[in-house]
């Protein structure tokens, strides 16, 4: 052949190519629809799913020749399965933020109840049972519904996970009416030994060491209050803030009427 001369253009060949890459695209796709759900769609690897996705757009930039009905065919089919995964992930993420926060009241209504029974408590038997409450609502924030009543468990066929936020919501919660619980058995067995002016003492140093740490938990949330990036945070610092303030309030009368009933017995 002379050095200039054109190769003649097979068509045959070029649309027998057209064919074959329009073929590894739709096994592609077809991979994408399947792969990546299980058999009865209750689970998804979605990361999975969408490095595959990513490789397939790469191939509709790269595979040439491609006829062009073929292209637009693969290319919606591709898109619907994109847009449905992306549906399907939308829909389960709202279904666990549901589940969440079923799960959420469910501890939260745990705590409450141990609030009031470690309010009203009136001697050690009623201590305890706050205490075994608590001990409940702990057992009831990690994953799942083991712990549970029947009826829950069955009607729940979701795993049972909670958010960040609603684990911490209720962790915060848990730990305000667990502190409640502590001043509220020590104030129990002091009063119980309310002749030993000693024990007294002692009790009124460590609430005095209780404000010193909640004014410095005080002052670390004004900090976290300064630096919030949203009103949102800042008005939860802030309620924070304002909870251990209260705290340090009855602190602080709570030792008054110890100092009193020190002096009492020093008269007496």
């Amino acid at each position: 052949m002379r050095v200039g001369t054109r190769i003649p253009w097979d068509k045959e060949a070029w649309k027998e190519s057209c064919r074959d890459n329009a073929r590894n695209l739709e096994t592609e796709i077809n991979r994408l629809e399947s792969d990546y759900t299980g058999p009865l769609g209750f689970w998804r690897r979605y990361d999975d799913f969408w490095a595959h996705a990513r490789r397939i757009s790469e191939m509709f930039k790269t595979l040439k020749p491609l006829f062009q009905k073929d292209r637009e065919r693969l290319w919606a089919a591709y898109s619907a399965a994109c847009e449905e995964m992306s549906q399907t992930n939308a829909r389960e993420r709202e279904s666990q933020r549901a589940d969440s926060w079923e799960k959420r009241e469910l501890v939260m209504s745990k705590i409450r109840e141990a609030y009031f029974q470690a309010k009203e408590a009136a001697d050690s038997a009623e201590f305890a049972q706050a205490d075994a409450l608590l001990s409940e609502a702990l057992a009831w924030m990690k994953n799942g519904w083991e712990g549970f009543n029947t009826v829950t468990q069955l009607l729940n066929l979701r795993p049972g996970v909670m958010t960040w936020q609603d684990r911490e919501d209720c962790w915060a919660e848990w730990k305000e009416v667990k502190e409640l619980l502590r001043l509220r058995r020590d104030a129990f067995y002091a009063d119980m030994r309310a002749t030993r002016a000693g024990r007294w003492r002692d009790w009124v140093e460590e609430n005095d060491e209780m404000i010193e740490t909640l004014q410095v938990e005080i002052d670390e949330c004004e900090e976290l209050e300064r630096r919030a990036r949203t009103e949102e945070f800042a008005a939860r610092v802030r309620d924070r803030s304002e909870a251990k303030a209260q705290k340090i309030a009855a602190l602080e009368r709570r030792n008054e009427e110890l100092e009193l009933k020190i002096a009492q017995a020093e008269h007496y």
